[in-house]
């Protein structure tokens, strides 16, 4: 007989906050200040061994020695004191690493990103492991793998390497034996033995395959590095549950509790104010068959029911999707629940091909992080290593290629050349790919120090590659290993290379230098101009050749330069068309622009136009966005798409937003998300933010509360669904 249990609706509001104040058992181990002086402690005696030895054991002394709790209602046991000790010694680390880089490329870097022109980063925060191996070997088969290498290994650092990577999943474990061994003390009857279970062998239940995915996914960000994938859900754990179902182990309606105590911990972990963690639905299998399955449908009805912020999902979607799961994910988008992306296996294949990817590895490609795409298991994308302002090239450019704001100058421009629109637009072209080399060359240096600041046996030890191979994650250990540069503004910059060519070289309303004066006034005492060149010249998002044109011609030249530079980890830079919410933060560092716009205004966000732009309709902003070569951005590339809710209203909204994903796709494009909001509804929710509590926007590449959000954020999306800002 099974165990019966507070059911989750019960709970929820319990469950919600349970990383607030988490129920420690005191005499279960150390607390957060005992754990960080016994990490100290270790690192200051061992600090001269090899780095991934002694990373492996700070992680063993945390799973073994930090205090840990269990609800004896919750369906998951996960809580255990970290401290900060780890987090605190990789950041003492990069500094110290970051120290050592030539000074003339940081004082590069640190000039570039105060001007607003690019930043770069070690970036950890991108990363899934091979959910495959984990749910296939469990903890134990993991560590046996890391051992038998380890036996027939004949260089000293891949056995060390080994070595680490069986050490952290004995730890990891003990661990899970330590939350069973609570359990069963406080009577969580439902948990204890599923955690048992997992200590001695691999998952064969949906729900130890939900309680090992989550353990995993914990223990990693204590490793120090961000899971930003949970992996292809339906297609990874339908076996499991059908086993389950079949047997009557399980109903379906259990599956769906299950679910809800499973997803609702990503939501407490965040409190839905962070980036959220991304589960992967349908695409294609290796037969040619569509993924899409029972637990497709049972998990979307599960989100649509939970309504939360996190976790946010991606739908994978090809030419022949099921039109019956577009139309239910549909359902949820119309509802106001859009923590959806869908991306288009019909590019990304060839997208991945192009780029040197085997056709079997292709299918389990996934998004990392917000619609990054990468191969699931075998690929480190790093897909944030750079972030780059395409708009402040130009502003650079006009200005002599010096800020006006701060009067760094990053190139030399001679303006006696630009004599017509084509010198300009070389111009343009040469100082883009100049300071993309540099941003470049300098990311190379830093991730030349990764192994020096994070190795990462954990994860490294759920990859087939790096076993096979010898080598950890941080020297490239896996079969893909890939540097992503962000690219934003790309409508704000077409539409101001446009007014330069319009208003300069076409009707030559001004010259060049006394467009950069006008420019540096931010249009004072000429505001029937920047009227002008905002309101009436064409703009991108409205299917005009003018502006996407010039679209095209720079994403074709930057994909064409970012994605054969080498990285200095055996792969390749790559080139992502998509800004998140960095179009605020550049747009602050950004003057005033030929296209109309105000020092300090927001770029364009993503592939979309300018606030309020597209005046043409979402037909004609597709048109424009299909008109790029998606096949370029590796990287990732997606537009955001606002509705008024009267445009999807009745039995046949839905069918409007399957009709237009489906548009999309077929013209080309690679991701597409979507707001669905009327500006007089946000208007309310800022006056009487107590009654919205639960509204929620697709801000980026995730979704918030929408009265969670800052004063300009929220003035953001009123300007987007057509109000005043």
């Amino acid at each position: 007989m099974k165990p019966v249990k507070p059911s989750f609706d019960f709970l929820r509001a319990r469950l919600e906050r349970q990383y607030l104040d988490p129920d420690f058992d005191p005499s279960t181990g150390l607390d957060a200040a005992g754990l960080d002086a016994r990490i100290e402690a270790y690192w200051d005696a061992h600090s001269g061994e090899p780095l991934i030895r002694t990373r492996a054991a700070l992680l063993e002394l945390v799973l073994t020695a930090g205090r840990i709790g269990v609800d004896p209602d919750d369906r998951f046991a996960d809580h255990i004191e970290t401290g900060s000790g780890i987090r605190a010694l990789q950041e003492k680390l990069q500094k110290a690493a970051l120290a050592e880089l030539p000074s003339a490329e940081d004082a590069e870097r640190r000039e570039a990103w105060e001007c607003g022109c690019f930043d770069c980063w070690l970036d950890l925060s991108h990363t899934t492991p091979d959910w495959r191996s984990i749910l296939s070997l469990g903890v134990c088969g993991l560590r046996d793998r890391a051992l038998a290498a380890e036996r027939a290994a004949k260089e000293e650092k891949a056995c060390e390497f080994y070595r680490a990577a069986a050490r952290v999943f004995e730890a990891m474990r003990c661990y899970i034996v330590r939350l069973a061994e609570l359990a069963e003390k406080r009577g969580a009857a439902i948990v204890a033995p599923v955690l048992r279970a997992l200590s001695e062998r691999p998952p064969q239940s949906f729900h130890e395959a939900l309680q090992l995915a989550y353990l995993y996914h914990e223990v990693q960000e204590i490793e120090g590095e961000l899971v930003r994938s949970m992996g292809c859900f339906d297609r990874l754990y339908i076996d499991f549950y059908r086993r389950d179902i079949a047997s009557g182990a399980l109903t379906r309606e259990e599956a769906k509790e299950l679910l809800k105590f499973f997803w609702i911990k990503f939501y407490a972990k965040t409190q839905g104010l962070q980036a959220g963690k991304n589960f992967c639905f349908g695409g294609l299998l290796p037969d040619g068959s569509d993924a899409v399955n029972e637990l497709t449908v049972l998990a979307y009805e599960t989100y649509r029911e939970l309504r939360v912020v996190d976790p946010k999902l991606t739908m994978r979607v090809h030419s022949g999707s099921a039109r019956a799961m577009l139309r239910q994910v549909a359902d949820c988008l119309k509802g106001g629940l859009t923590a959806t992306v869908f991306m288009n296996d019909d590019v990304l294949f060839p997208l991945f091909l192009k780029r040197g990817k085997t056709p079997e590895d292709v299918y389990d490609y996934v998004a990392i992080g917000c619609y990054e795409p990468a191969i699931m298991g075998r690929e480190m994308c790093c897909s944030m290593t750079i972030i780059f302002n395409l708009a402040k090239v130009l502003e650079l450019l006009l200005h002599g290629g010096g800020d006006p704001a701060t009067g760094i100058r990053l190139f030399d421009v001679h303006e006696g050349e630009l004599t017509d629109f084509d010198a300009f637009f070389t111009a343009y072209l040469d100082a883009l790919k100049l300071l993309l080399k540099r941003a470049m060359h300098i990311e190379r240096l830093r991730t030349a120090m990764w192994s020096r600041v994070n190795p990462s046996p954990l994860l490294s030890g759920t990859m087939a590659d790096c076993i096979a191979s010898g080598r950890d994650v941080s020297e490239a250990g896996t079969k893909y290993n890939q540097s992503g540069i962000m690219c934003a503004g790309i409508g704000t910059l077409a539409d101001s290379l446009f007014a330069v060519k319009r208003l300069v070289f076409e009707e030559k309303r001004c010259t060049l230098p006394e467009l950069a004066a006008v420019l540096r006034s931010d249009w004072a005492g000429h505001e029937e101009l920047r009227l002008y060149a905002k309101m009436r010249l064409p703009k991108w998002g409205n299917n005009l050749e003018g502006p996407d044109g010039l679209a095209r011609r720079v994403t074709d030249f930057a994909a064409e330069l970012i994605n054969r530079e080498p990285n200095g980890k055996n792969g390749t830079f790559q080139m992502g068309l998509w800004s998140i919410d960095n179009n605020r933060l550049f747009g602050k560092k950004t003057g005033a622009l030929p296209d109309g716009s105000r020092a300090g205004e927001e770029l364009s966000k993503n592939t979309g136009a300018s606030a309020g732009l597209d005046r043409r309709g979402v037909t004609a902003l597709i048109n424009s966005v299909t008109k790029l070569d998606h096949t370029g951005f590796a990287d990732g590339s997606v537009l955001d798409i606002t509705l008024h809710p009267s445009a999807v209203s009745g039995p046949d909204g839905a069918e409007l937003i399957v009709d237009l994903v489906r548009t999309f796709f077929a013209r080309g494009g690679q991701s597409v998300q979507f707001n669905i909001f009327d500006a007089e509804t946000l208007r309310r929710a800022q006056r009487e933010p107590e009654k919205y509590a639960n509204l929620q926007v697709r801000v980026c590449g995730w979704n918030a509360r929408f009265i969670d959000l800052s004063a300009e954020a929220q003035e953001a999306f009123i300007a987007a669904a057509g109000g005043e800002a």
